[in-house]
């Protein structure tokens, strides 16, 4: 895993345009962060897996950031998977916010401060079509997670020009005061709460939802199997047709045995 000081490289990742995967999971954005602001842009509507987890947000932050789908049907209407787990101050209210993403195929609520589960699992089961997984979903496993894409250099400039910084910081005799010196103790202690709570809610229970592939397109499902009838019944007719066609040849060609005298003589 990258961790990096979102507040320092807020402006390069506001410039940063058609991105389709964004993980910020552990970074404490909070609901007031610019970059969370920033979610809800046009710039970032091609967004469609979006990892919040362990970002001590709560159902305002929900509220704010659903609020230009909900109201202008724009921003992150495109979006496919949603991960806010490990966030206890989101509630059964902040649920329904999630209730406008129409296009969401997996969310993962692990965590969350939810008051009755029963009911927050009908009704994302009714209202999106999403079902409550028995099982832990590969789209929410942090275990792989690394940049990719065009995005990547700008990543590695970013880690590089920290090496250095640190490598000219060798002189200093205490390991910790070099942590200090660079935020990095900080980090590090962040680091340790996201795993305590990532931790708690695995005790808690997993609260992840995915959509059925036969629930996206139950209408072009039944027009496939009609078309596909329609397919067997054409056959049928045509070897109907085929078989008639050869009977009556063979009526044309059948000849008595007078008729094959005759054409004996010849």
């Amino acid at each position: 895993h990258r961790y990096l000081v979102i507040s320092e490289k807020l402006e390069e990742i506001k410039s940063f345009r058609e991105l389709t995967s964004l993980d910020l999971s552990c970074c404490k954005l909070g609901d007031e962060h610019e970059l969370l602001e920033h979610l809800t842009k046009e710039a970032l509507s091609s967004v469609k897996r979006l990892l919040l987890k362990d970002n001590c947000l709560s159902d305002a932050g929900l509220r704010r950031m659903t609020a230009p789908v909900r109201v202008l049907k724009k921003g992150l209407e495109n979006l496919l998977i949603l991960d806010l787990s490990c966030n206890p101050n989101i509630t059964d209210v902040g649920i329904g916010y999630l209730l406008s993403f129409k296009k969401l195929n997996c969310l993962d609520i692990s965590g969350a401060g939810l008051k009755d589960v029963n009911a927050v699992i009908k009704r994302l089961q009714m209202r999106l079509g999403l079902v409550h997984s028995k099982v832990p979903l590969k789209e929410f496993d942090h275990s792989n997670c690394r940049t990719e894409g065009w995005a990547e250099q700008t990543v590695l400039q970013w880690e590089q020009a920290i090496m250095e910084a640190m490598k000219q910081q060798e002189h200093l005799r205490s390991s910790t005061a070099a942590l200090r010196f660079y935020g990095k103790t900080h980090r590090i202690q962040e680091l340790i709460k996201c795993k305590l709570v990532e931790t708690e809610t695995k005790a808690s229970g997993s609260l992840q939802f995915y959509k059925k592939e036969n629930q996206n397109c139950p209408l072009p499902l039944k027009r496939e199997a009609a078309d596909s009838c329609e397919l067997k019944n054409n056959k049928k007719r045509v070897l109907a047709e085929q078989e008639r066609e050869r009977t009556s040849k063979q009526k044309h060609l059948c000849l008595t045995v007078e008729d094959w005298d005759l054409l004996n003589t010849y």
